[in-house]
């Protein structure tokens, strides 16, 4: 037997098995902070705690404090949106739930909130489901009657082909350098 011919077979293995992603966040609405992690097979691949300032996004990652400016017009925000878009769109999503605990120091106006983000979330939930419908979704929510508590988190799990973030990277970049030429053509059309 010709053991070269296994070289192509794991190439193509690579490119089309799946790799399971698995990313959770959470966020506090009153503290404005945060934080994200990222876990691949299992393992964690990164974790960032984050904290909003005016436009600003202050990551911490493994004790180095660092400072973001927001600009939704740069050309990596684009490359970044244009990324995700497409991983999003070839991501099969497997898992989605949503936490949270809300409380305002009343309890009847809690309770109102609560239904109202109740309603919103299993109504995002349900639009979701229309566009992949294997996937499993859940909202959990708690309600603190007697105190003044906003926190979100989620939890989602998605499976992606290394061929497909291969795709995705390459259409953003495409896409990126069209946007940026044709908003420079109409900079100099003016």
């Amino acid at each position: 037997m010709n053991f070269y011919l296994l070289i192509p077979f794991f190439i193509i293995l690579i490119l089309f098995v799946p790799i399971r992603i698995e990313a959770r966040g959470s966020f506090n609405v009153l503290e404005r902070s945060g934080a994200v992690g990222l876990f691949i097979f299992g393992i964690k691949v990164a974790h960032e705690q984050l904290w909003l300032e005016n436009r600003k996004i202050i990551t911490k990652k493994d004790n180095n404090l660092e400072s973001h400016e927001l600009n939704i017009e740069s050309t990596s925000f684009i490359f970044l949106k244009m990324f995700i878009y497409g991983i999003i769109n070839k991501a099969r999503l497997k898992e989605l739930f949503v936490f949270y605990n809300l409380g305002i120091n009343d309890a009847f106006k809690s309770a109102m909130l609560g239904g109202y983000v109740n309603v919103a979330l299993l109504t995002l939930m349900t639009s979701i489901k229309n566009y992949k419908p294997t996937a499993s979704m859940g909202v959990y929510d708690t309600i603190s009657y007697n105190e003044k508590v906003m926190q979100f988190s989620s939890r989602s799990l998605m499976t992606i082909s290394l061929l497909d973030v291969v795709y995705s990277l390459g259409r953003s970049v495409i896409l990126t350098k069209k946007i940026k030429s044709s908003a420079k053509a109409e900079k100099e059309a003016e």
